[in-house]
């Protein structure tokens, strides 16, 4: 009996053991595998392994060296790993907060842990300056959506460029400190070389517009170099700076005979009027059923206006010339076409939330700050914002802010939400009494259901179908115009699926008093459209695509502009 008593006594003594083990266990938050999303320089990445203990999040040794690109080695016996990056090497070992980075030692804010035999870093670690520093990248995680964006340290970009009537621009972005030099490459070749640049990633662009064949933007032998192909159609260059933000413009004329110019603009001033059209001519597009494509959608306009066009594009030659093609000042006149940026969702109105706690209000406030950004570089442009920031503005306000401004322009822009995980992409949406297509549908009564936020049935009583009327009648065919430029732009930067152009009937387009379109950016139900949407990097593409299809439609139409 002693003897029985003596193990039971044992036996009681590990079970309380083992029970105290498990309440500090508890006490110190549960543990668990999971997995986080990744996006390295604006691409989407994967997902990798961490380890969560209450709030706390690791990450995997050797997972980290596949995300920062090194190399990992783990001595399991001595519990010590050594990760190698760029030829530097970085020491952890078990259970200490103390690391040595390339010969420094360091604190961590916590040890590095074993578990099931594989080593995790405290991922404070890679978000650090000591990391930074010798990884030459920038790191950040969101802990509530589980993001890691990782971005290579730049100093040189983002590249963009555009097709004007009678050159092509190319811009891009250089740190102050930088140099750079130009130099011909044979009879169709220029090089733009920038000592000790480092750009994101290396990007080529196939252009062919009749003056630039591509350009391409890699690293090489120390320094970031932009190399631009011609066309036999370029007639010269010019290569400017200008400043905030520190850039680099290149203007490379088209090629053109004065007397076929001349010809062109006495044929088309001899042109009759464009006719109108109303929602009856374009109604068998909406019919269908299906999204209207970016080419079909941009030719309804063009087809209704496309001898007064050509006057357009030559009173918007005639402006260029005598601006200098200026990439900063303001055209001669002094007149400026006026865009009004609708930054969706805000305040109380959340909108759409991804999959992993991303609010669409925010990402959207972001890309319309960046377009806004963007567009006052160029001089032809007075750009404001319906909100600044997390302010819960109603519908119909947003369009009478738009119309108290004489806004020639009125961009709304969104995120998309569904019920299936799959569906990705960007499409963009100009207005309409009836929906091209049941999801669009959808979607207009989702962007739409904050009015029971707003305690308003209807904007301004019998106004606002007024304004609906106009809008309409008088600016449908352009705003089906902007959406297929600016679709047509934005699939030519960025990796998400076309979805194209369609229509529904959004509220907040019906009021403005001006061509009105609606961006949907992408899924922030679907795991790599919500990923993308919260790097910088990437929405940078995003609002690149949307400036292009802006600027050339601005260009179109500079002489309909209000004053």
């Amino acid at each position: 009996m002693r003897i029985i008593g003596l193990f039971w006594n044992k036996k009681t003594e590990l079970l309380v053991s083992l029970l105290a083990a498990g309440l500090l266990f508890v006490s110190r938050g549960a543990a668990s595998a999971e997995d986080i999303q990744v996006v390295k320089s604006g691409k989407y990445y994967g997902t990798t392994s961490a380890y969560r203990i209450g709030e706390n999040v690791y990450l995997g040794a050797k997972e980290s060296a596949g995300v920062y690109g090194g190399q990992v080695y783990w001595y399991a016996v001595r519990g010590e790993v050594r990760l190698s990056l760029r030829g530097k090497q970085i020491q952890f070992a078990k259970d200490s907060a103390t690391v040595d980075v390339n010969g420094k030692s360091v604190d961590m804010p916590r040890a590095m842990i074993v578990r099931a035999g594989k080593a995790f870093i405290p991922i404070e670690f890679f978000t650090s300056k000591n990391f930074s520093d010798v990884a030459g990248v920038d790191s950040k995680f969101n802990p509530t959506t589980h993001l890691l964006l990782v971005d290579q340290r730049s100093n040189v970009g983002p590249l963009r460029w555009f097709t004007y009537s009678d050159h092509t621009r190319i811009v891009v972005e250089i740190a102050e400190d930088l140099s750079y030099q130009t130099s011909k490459r044979g009879r169709f070749g220029f090089a733009l070389d920038i000592p000790n640049g480092s750009i994101d990633w290396s990007e080529r662009t196939d252009i062919k517009d009749g003056v630039v064949e591509s350009i391409h933007l890699y690293e090489e032998s120390g320094r970031a170099r932009l190399a631009v192909v011609l066309l036999p159609g370029s007639d010269g260059m010019q290569v400017r700076e200008f400043k905030n933000p520190r850039r680099v413009v290149i203007d490379v004329a088209r090629s053109e005979d004065a007397d076929a110019v001349q010809s062109a603009r006495r044929r088309s001033l001899e042109a009759p009027p464009a006719p109108d059209k109303s929602d009856a001519d374009i109604a068998p597009a909406q019919m269908r059923g299906d999204p209207i494509p970016a080419g079909e959608a941009s030719s309804l306009a063009e087809k209704a206006a496309e001898a007064g066009k050509a006057v357009a594009a030559a009173a918007a030659s005639a402006a260029q010339a005598a601006a200098g093609i200026a990439a900063s000042a303001p055209p001669a006149s002094g007149k400026v076409f006026r865009i009004a940026i609708d930054a969706g969702h805000g305040g109380k109105d959340g909108g759409a939330v991804g999959r992993r706690g991303t609010l669409e209000k925010d990402i959207n406030l972001k890309a319309a700050e960046d377009l806004a950004g963007l567009l006052r570089q160029e001089g032809m442009f007075e750009v404001f914002l319906t909100r600044s920031d997390d302010t819960f503005v109603k519908l119909g306000q947003r369009s009478q802010l738009a119309n108290k401004s004489n806004a020639d322009l009125f961009v709304s822009i969104h995120c998309n939400a569904h019920t299936s995980r799959k569906e990705s992409g960007f499409e963009i949406y100009f207005l309409s009494e009836r929906a091209s297509d049941p999801e669009a549908e959808r979607l207009a009564e989702f962007e739409n259901s904050v009015l029971a936020l707003e305690g308003d049935e209807d904007l301004e009583g019998g106004a606002a179908s007024v304004l609906y009327a106009l809008a309409k009648t008088e600016f449908i065919n352009d705003a089906a115009e902007l959406a297929g430029l600016m679709t047509q732009s934005l699939a030519r930067r960025v990796d998400l699926p076309n979805r194209g152009v369609r229509q529904a009937a959004f509220y907040v387009l019906r009021g403005t008093n001006s061509p009105a379109v609606l961006v949907e950016m992408g899924f922030l139900s679907n795991a790599r459209d919500e990923a993308k949407l919260q790097s910088h990097k990437y929405r940078s593409k995003i609002v690149a695509g949307l400036y292009a299809g802006i600027v050339e439609f601005a260009k179109r139409h500079q002489p309909e502009r209000r004053q």
